[in-house]
């Protein structure tokens, strides 16, 4: 992928750093890769969980994209950034009262819910709103994603509906007042590599969607399979071949089609999407030797970037990274420590990174951060706050987020003055 560094050093010094700058030209042609390697029948939901940026949303929705959210604040980012309820699936184990009700109101195309007890709690809802409300039923499956490194279905998890209970009682189901149950959900893994892993994946849940509609002689009118296709970060990985891909995918749909016209086919994205057109700037703050290692200390770590730094992984291991303030020319390369300034022995985005030799000021670039980074990050760790977010976008750049400041993370806090008395003890 091919970075324009003079741009990016130009936006690092006019908003500062940390920031994270995306490449919206990468971000819409990384839709349109998935949108073109897919039946023009099967639509693309938007995950916002990897960025909810709305200036980002927006630009993905002027493209076409649809929307999958997992909060009332995403569901709101979702309808400012332009999307209609129609285009708006809303997942998550724990959606509180007031978020159910809101979107039962805005009548969205299917809240997806994930027990039994919260498919009771959208009749009730929906019953004392006078509607019937959209849902589909999430389950976890017997099946499990292989070439996942982070599994959702087939095992024990706080998602979905476990297969052969979910089957059992879905007469119970469709039988719910107040409740349109429009289909099933099923999500098995993220950051799948493997073509035919989302096949495998894809194809049990077409099946899966087919023996409950003949069992129960009901007829749906949605499917969502998911998606977890995923990025590669590291260097022992390869991207997903996406003509593989298609050459998979598009018979397994069209056949589905065929029997189910009628039926919306929904396959979510964000990391595949999102991730390969995001980068973290960071500035060099200090240069250090410690035990035989040489430090790269910068203004971002952990708390900007928690996934390079390998949060959640026991192997811990780098995101592309590289000094983009070095001469083109150089060829004398370091091998550094890249850490970050919290006061942590885990704030270290790269280890053993060999870059083109720094010194102090110098802009490194973490590349592949456009999924998870402000999104699954400690922003308040120590109290720096969240950075700054650009858009480049056709030669022209954008903030899309200010950085916390000081007062911005102060102004939420509230000083209760309790005073100390000391008790009078008589004997």
């Amino acid at each position: 992928m091919k970075i324009n560094n003079s741009a990016i050093q130009s936006i690092a010094k006019e908003y500062g750093t940390p920031s994270y700058i995306y490449d919206g030209d990468q971000l819409v042609k990384n839709y349109k890769n998935l949108v073109n390697a897919l039946p023009n029948f099967v639509d693309v939901f938007y995950a916002l969980k990897v960025n909810p940026n709305v200036s980002l949303v927006r630009l993905l929705r002027n493209h076409g994209a649809c929307t999958e959210v997992c909060s009332i604040t995403e569901m709101e980012i979702a309808l400012k950034a332009g999307a209609t309820p129609e285009d708006i699936i809303y997942l998550g184990p724990c959606k509180k009262d007031y978020e159910l009700k809101r979107a039962i109101s805005l009548n969205i195309f299917a809240i997806v819910v994930e027990s039994e007890i919260e498919l009771e709690r959208v009749s009730s809802f929906a019953k004392d709103l006078g509607v019937v409300a959209n849902v589909a039923i999430r389950i976890n499956p017997d099946f499990s994603a292989e070439g996942s490194p982070w599994k959702m279905g087939g095992r024990p998890t706080h998602f979905g509906i476990e297969e052969q209970h979910a089957i059992q009682y879905f007469r119970e189901y469709l039988n719910t007042p107040n409740v349109n149950v429009k289909g099933i959900h099923v999500y098995n893994g993220t950051n799948i590599l493997e073509a035919s892993s989302v096949y495998e994946n894809t194809k049990y849940i077409l099946g899966l969607y087919d023996k409950i509609v003949q069992m129960y002689n009901c007829k749906f009118t949605m499917v969502d399979v998911g998606g977890g296709m995923g990025v590669p970060y590291f260097n022992n990985q390869k991207e997903l071949d996406i003509e593989e891909f298609k050459a998979l995918m598009v018979p397994l749909f069209s056949k589905f089609n065929q029997k189910y016209p009628d039926t919306r086919i929904i396959m979510e994205s964000g990391r595949f999407i999102a991730g390969t057109a995001g980068y973290l700037a960071v500035t060099v703050n200090n240069i250090k030797v410690n035990h035989g290692k040489t430090f790269l200390v910068t203004d971002g770590g952990t708390n900007c970037h928690s996934a390079a730094a390998g949060s959640g992984r026991v192997v811990k291991r780098n995101f592309p990274m590289q000094n983009i303030s070095a001469p083109k020319d150089s060829t004398n390369r370091v091998v550094y420590q890249v850490s970050g300034p919290l006061c942590s022995p885990d704030d270290i985005i790269g280890r053993n990174m060999e870059l083109k030799e720094a010194k102090v000021s110098d802009v490194l670039l973490v590349a592949f951060s456009g999924a998870y980074g402000p999104s699954s990050s400690p922003g308040l760790f120590h109290s720096h706050g969240f950075p700054s977010e650009v858009l480049m976008y056709q030669n022209k750049s954008y903030l899309i987020r200010e950085s916390d400041t000081t007062l911005d993370i102060m102004n939420k806090q509230i000083m209760v003055d309790v005073q100390h008395h000391d008790e009078l003890i008589l004997n």
